[in-house]
């Protein structure tokens, strides 16, 4: 249970840096909490599979909604994205095996919460930054809610076989 109080609170803490904090914050407090995460919580160094793929996967997922004109990035760095965003999907991945692994026998439920709190992640995060939705806001909600609710149980199931 610690393990996984720690991963959880490194990502939230992880999310207001890097969407606060912008890149230079996000890099490096994203360096930090892979080091405790490899260190602390990390259970086999396979998980760092999965991170790989949830953060590739992620990265092409904002990178379609931004070419598509779904979310804009004033200060995008990358295929039209910022780093801080890289660094965010980073810190999103390390869940997968430990703080959000209990989603694993609860798929629909992944579903329900990807399709819901995917989005609302964005639209705080809008709240926060130089992001802004490029389509009406109800379009982009219905976008970013239908991939995020095939996406993320994805990973999860995926977490789950590579844990078993």
């Amino acid at each position: 249970m610690k393990k996984i109080l720690i991963n959880l609170t490194l990502f939230q803490i992880g999310w207001l840096v890097c969407v606060i904090g912008g890149n230079l914050y996000a890099v490096g407090f994203t360096l930090a909490a892979l080091l405790i995460h490899n260190w602390v919580v990390l259970h086999d160094h396979n998980e760092w599979k999965l991170i790989g793929g949830v953060v590739l996967v992620g990265c092409l997922w904002d990178i379609t909604m931004a070419n598509m004109g779904v979310i804009n990035y004033t200060n995008a760095d990358l295929f039209g994205i910022p780093v801080w965003l890289i660094c965010l999907w980073l810190l999103f991945a390390t869940t997968f095996m430990h703080g959000l692994f209990w989603l694993r026998r609860r798929l629909w439920l992944a579903v329900v919460f990807a399709a819901v709190l995917g989005p609302a992640s964005y639209w705080f995060g809008s709240k926060l930054t130089d992001a802004s939705f490029g389509l009406p806001l109800a379009v982009s909600v219905l976008i970013m809610g239908a991939g995020w609710a095939l996406l993320f149980p994805c990973g999860i199931y995926y977490a789950g076989k590579l844990k078993s």
